[in-house]
């Protein structure tokens, strides 16, 4: 059987110069959501543990019909799970929000009122040229989930948080009205496209995630899509296989997901196709997961929330996250 580890930290590994596979950090974040893996991995298989799991929360698991590996905390040969690591330069070129911004800019796919820039002369002669935006964000280039990024003001703007913000490119966008969020995978295997799906993906006013909802295949999920904000997701799902194409053609062997979200502007919804770009597994992934398994519901929602705020477990609300974690997560069918 394969041995896995649940490399949670593989951003870090690709970007951080500073990275330690053997960090609280990286550990932490692996303890956090290796239950990941349960939800996702469908064949008997060895796992490198990083979290201990109680037995009462691993036979709950497999009343759910999931494939509980044997586990080995020690094992010294195991494959990656999260990235898939092939070419170290291919991976950090693909996982850039660099990258995604100037595909975007380049095929009208995005970006296009945005600038990749790299100090505070060139963001005030960017900012001029949209003097009707309020409301500006800068993104690191390498960051995830929301992480570091820094909305402001023009009229306010604090000049000493933005120059230390400079000490690289970032990109600098305005701040749109973001009406829902959604993910699009490609399953790629040796340049072919096996699959797609999209998923809903909630996310804070941050940019943090917050769970997600899918449906058993792209037609059910567009319909779910349909009914809930009256908006054809048609245009998007050819757009973001041709987006996909191009990372493809990029270098991309493996799990390819396109973030896109709708927004509105003067009362009409409109389409920004690509953000960015996650050249790794997601947890859309998990979110799907789930959509296949429970595939006679119409669709699922998977929630994460702090244990502290997290509401009570209830018949139609399946807790999926194993006892002593930060972060509560559970999945409704409907």
């Amino acid at each position: 059987m394969k041995t896995y580890k649940v490399d949670l930290d593989y951003e870090s590994s690709l970007f951080a110069p500073d990275y330690n596979a053997d960090s609280s950090a990286s550990k932490k974040i692996i303890r956090e959501f290796e239950y990941i893996f349960f939800i996702v991995e469908k064949e008997k298989c060895v796992l490198k543990n990083y979290k201990d799991y109680e037995n009462k929360y691993l036979d709950h698991m497999k009343s759910l019909g999931f494939v509980i590996p044997d586990f080995n905390p020690k094992a010294e040969t195991y494959e990656n799970w999260w990235g898939f690591h092939h070419n170290r330069s291919v991976e950090q070129l693909l996982n850039s929000k660099l990258t995604s911004a100037r595909i975007a800019r380049e095929n009208g796919w995005g970006f296009h009122e945005g600038d990749i820039v790299s100090s505070l002369k060139e963001l005030k002669l960017h900012l001029e040229k949209f003097p009707e935006k309020e409301n500006w964000i800068i993104k690191r280039p390498h960051s995830f989930s929301g992480i570091g990024h820094y909305q402001f003001q023009p009229q306010s703007i604090n000049e000493g948080i933005i120059e230390k913000i400079l000490s690289s490119p970032v990109l600098l966008e305005p701040v749109y009205e973001r009406v829902f969020d959604i993910g699009t995978t490609f399953i790629v295997n040796e340049k072919n496209i096996l699959r797609q799906f999209m998923v809903e993906n909630f996310n804070s006013t941050s940019g943090g995630f917050l769970g997600g909802a899918g449906a058993e295949n792209v037609d059910k999920f567009k319909k779910y899509i349909q009914n809930k904000f009256h908006y054809d997701l048609t245009e998007l799902e050819l757009m973001t296989k041709k987006i996909a194409e191009k990372y493809i053609e990029a270098g991309a062997v493996s799990n390819v997901q396109i973030d896109s979200f709708i927004y509105k502007e003067k009362g009409q919804l409109k389409l920004y196709p690509l953000v960015e770009v996650n050249y790794r597994k997601t947890m859309g992934l998990v979110i799907q997961s789930l959509a296949d398994k429970f595939s006679h519901s119409s669709h699922i929602e998977w929630r994460i929330e702090t244990a502290k705020t997290a509401s009570v477990e209830t018949a139609d609300k399946v807790l999926l996250s194993p006892a002593g974690n930060h972060f509560s997560s559970y999945f409704k069918r409907y």
